[in-house]
């Protein structure tokens, strides 16, 4: 293959998501776009289950530092090959730590996007040439390797999708077997496998939809972030009245535009549902991400990160829906503009 190709990786569920929208434009310019992805999460489901056609690369699902150190390493070696393979792209898109390595040992000029400042992204950063960010995280404290290529755009990153995604609630709540006179939970636990994973956040994810279950009214829909982790929550929720386990990947919007509120253990569903106008209910005990902070400050997202701020919040009456964050139509077209501007001419 000749470098006129773009190469697109999804290293985690989420990627795929904000990614797409770019692949899809450079593919209407004319360019060959070329995409690989790790089997981590729902990634690979996820990508199909859109159209897009992926080459599988690495090991998913790894949980101690040691696996992470070598699954990192080993994924890094792959892609080397296989770039080396297809002859050297002129651009990478990605949100991947072992893309940007890769990125910055074969001298590829590299695009990112990022938005949480506490995650590892060190080798992301010096293999890109621009690190897109929300706005918000203008005033954030960013390490200095992200803040050398800092760029920032409108709104957040899951406006990048969400602004064009076809909103369906009423839909959306049928689909799931739920009533108007429902009030319908969607709860997705806090990842356990990443590096700012805490065990806390998990016992007060459980807390939270045990006491919401016992309200008559409430309707709990869980989303498992793997298959391992179903398993467990399915054992968990045995003997938890008016709470499920999805068994397969879904359609992660339009069952958060579907939802009255959502209790996330932290990330992309949070947020989206801060996007669609959905009250958020935060266990992430991890280091605050800038984001949500001003999440919170805007009445979107709110803290359960203690004893006390659960007793808080079970005291009140449950949330009701909030107008929509954006769309931001500028975020998307800023970062699309600086891409097509490294690409130059269309081939």
């Amino acid at each position: 293959m000749s470098s006129e190709w773009i190469w697109v990786d999804f290293e985690n569920t989420p990627h795929v998501l904000f990614l797409e929208p770019f692949v899809r434009a450079l593919r209407q310019d004319g360019w060959p776009v070329v995409l690989t992805a790790k089997p981590q999460s729902q990634t690979v489901e996820l990508a199909t289950s859109r159209g897009l056609i992926v080459e599988t690369i690495g090991a998913g699902e790894l949980t101690s530092l040691a696996q992470k150190v070598l699954g990192g390493l080993g994924r890094t070696a792959r892609l080397l090959r296989w770039v080396l393979r297809q002859g050297k792209p002129r651009l990478v898109i990605s949100s991947s730590r072992t893309a940007g390595l890769v990125a910055r040992l074969l001298g590829i000029q590299g695009i990112a996007i990022v938005d949480y400042e506490h995650s590892e992204h060190r080798t992301l950063a010096l293999g890109s040439a621009s690190v897109w960010l929300p706005d918000v995280l203008r005033t954030a404290d960013l390490p200095w390797f992200t803040a050398r290529v800092a760029r920032f755009f409108a709104g957040l990153k899951e406006n990048l999708y969400l602004d064009a995604w076809p909103q369906d609630r009423e839909g959306g709540r049928r689909s799931c077997g739920i009533t108007s006179a429902e009030y319908f939970v969607v709860a997705r636990p806090p990842a356990d496998t990443a590096h700012y994973a805490q065990d806390r956040s998990g016992s007060l994810w459980f807390a939270v939809l045990k006491a919401l279950s016992g309200r008559p009214e409430v309707t709990i829909v869980a989303v498992a972030r793997n298959d391992r982790q179903r398993a467990r929550l399915r054992a968990d929720f045995t003997g938890v009245s008016r709470a499920r386990v999805l068994d397969t990947t879904v359609d992660g919007p339009a069952l958060v535009s579907a939802a009255d509120l959502v209790v996330g253990g932290g990330g992309t569903m949070n947020r989206e549902a801060a996007v669609l106008g959905v009250p958020v209910w935060s266990v992430f005990t991890g280091p605050t991400p800038h984001v949500d902070a001003c999440l919170n400050a805007e009445g979107r997202l709110r803290w359960i990160r203690t004893d006390k701020e659960l007793a808080a919040a079970l005291a009140g009456p449950l949330p009701g829906r909030l107008p929509g964050r954006g769309p931001y139509p500028d975020g998307f077209a800023s970062i699309l503009a600086d891409i097509r501007s490294r690409l130059g001419a269309a081939p």
